[in-house]
C-alpha cells in the first residue's frame, strides 16, 4: 500500500477526532450495555450471595470492554491502512493495540503529518480505560450495598 503524503497535518487531525469520536459513541454503547445487563442479572437471580453475586457481572462487564477496545483498534488500525502507513494489516493492528493500550513499544514509528494518531489514539485508550474501571467499582459497589454479607465474604 502506498503512503498519502499529499494530506495536510489538519486533514490527519480531523480523520483522528472523528475516529477517535466514533470510538468513544462505540464504547459508551458498549458501556450502556454493559449496565443493562448489570440490572437483568441482579433482577433474575436476586437470591445470589457472594461469589456467584460479583463474578457473573464482573465477567459480562469485562468481556464488553474486551470486545468494545478490539473494535475500536481495528478502527485505528483501518484508519492506518487507509492512510497508506503500513505495508501490511499485521503491522498496523500491532502498532495499533501498543499505541491503544500505551504500551508504545516503538517498533514503528509513524512520519508526518500522521504523528497525530499517536497520541489521538493513546488518549482513547486512557479515556477508555478509565471509563472501564470506573463503570467496574460502580458494579462492584452495588453489588456490595445489595448483599449485606459481602463483608463476611470479603475478610
Amino acid at each position: 500500500m502506498e503512503l498519502i503524503l499529499n494530506v495536510s497535518f489538519s486533514e490527519v487531525a480531523i480523520y483522528g477526532i472523528c475516529t477517535m469520536f466514533l470510538c468513544l459513541v462505540l464504547h459508551s454503547f458498549f458501556l450502556s450495555l454493559t449496565i443493562k445487563m448489570q440490572l437483568k442479572f441482579l433482577a433474575a437471580f436476586p437470591s445470589a450471595e457472594g461469589l456467584a453475586l460479583i463474578m457473573p457481572p464482573i465477567l459480562i462487564a469485562t468481556f464488553f470492554f474486551v470486545i468494545s477496545s478490539f473494535i475500536q483498534i481495528m478502527f485505528w488500525c483501518g484508519l492506518l491502512m487507509a492512510f497508506g502507513t503500513f505495508a501490511n494489516i499485521n503491522d498496523a493492528l500491532y502498532f495499533s493495540a501498543t499505541t491503544y493500550t500505551t504500551l508504545g513499544t516503538g517498533k514503528h514509528v509513524l512520519v508526518a503529518p500522521f504523528r497525530m494518531l499517536e497520541p489521538l489514539e493513546a488518549a482513547t485508550g486512557m479515556l477508555v480505560v478509565g471509563l472501564n474501571t470506573a463503570v467496574l467499582f460502580s458494579i462492584f459497589h452495588k453489588t456490595m450495598k445489595k448483599n449485606s454479607n459481602m463483608d463476611e465474604f470479603l475478610s
